[in-house]
């Protein structure tokens, strides 16, 4: 069970950033929030994610506790920080993500790696996760919108199938997939809060999923909360302490 565990922490920590989108016209209101939420230039996130995942009679528990902040986003001097715990099997581990110039730095399960990374494939996985991680308005089967004083709240449901080829890809694009490995999401749900400005404030996801690997299957129950910290406003990102890394090949990580 351990050993895709950091697969799926690549596929949280992703999914928590998710500013899930939203129309004046429900939809109308998710898309311009979308739009507006992805053309931010700093971003600073906290997120709690549990999840069960079962084997067979084998169940784990985790639950993730993430504070992620990002810089500059969509330029060369990109940086993306995310610390948090993560509690597994009654032990409480420190996890540690960087990025800046070029490297994926990954602190976690008493590993220290990191990896080559272009901009142009960060980029693509901070698009996914301030533009919603790609769960835009075409996904959504349902999606109604209610007031709370100045905010309007979100609740949606999303198109199972359609899903399961996003998680293959982003998957792919975060490095972690492994060869034979498939993904169906079974639900898919989750609440989002506009602020008066215009930006998300709180995504709440949850999600089902059963992953399959050389003939056996795992599922997975996945909620998220995540709280957007005064979204518009300047973030500053200091590095942690990059020694110690060891460099691996990035392709690799998925057989690991």
């Amino acid at each position: 069970m351990k050993k895709y565990l950091m697969m799926f922490l690549a596929l949280a920590t992703a999914l928590s950033l998710t500013a899930c989108k939203g129309e004046k016209d429900p939809k109308v209101l998710y898309d311009e929030a979308s739009k507006k939420t992805s053309e931010l230039t700093s971003m600073d996130v906290i997120s709690v994610i549990n999840m069960q995942m079962t084997q067979g009679e084998e169940t784990t528990d985790i639950k993730m506790d993430l504070d992620m902040k990002m810089a500059d986003i969509n330029t060369e001097n990109m940086r993306y920080l995310a610390k948090g715990t993560t509690s597994l099997m009654g032990q409480n581990m420190d996890l540690l993500m960087y990025y800046e110039n070029g490297y994926y730095y990954m602190d976690s399960m008493g590993q220290k790696i990191k990896y080559a990374m272009d901009l142009d494939g960060i980029m693509k996985q901070v698009k996914q996760s301030t533009e919603g991680a790609s769960v835009n308005s075409s996904y959504l089967k349902e999606i109604t919108a209610k007031k709370d004083g100045a905010n309007q709240v979100l609740t949606f449901t999303v198109d199972a199938e359609k899903m399961d080829a996003y998680v293959q890809d982003m998957m792919g694009q975060l490095g972690t997939n492994m060869e034979g490995v498939t993904y169906t999401i079974k639900e898919a749900s989750g609440e989002a809060t506009i602020n008066k400005e215009g930006f998300f404030t709180i995504s709440k996801i949850k999600m089902s999923l059963e992953m399959t690997t050389q003939g056996q299957t795992i599922a997975m129950v996945m909620d998220t909360d995540s709280t957007y910290n005064n979204p518009g406003q300047t973030v500053e990102v200091t590095a942690p302490d990059l020694e110690g890394y060891t460099e691996v090949d990035a392709s690799a990580l998925g057989n690991q």
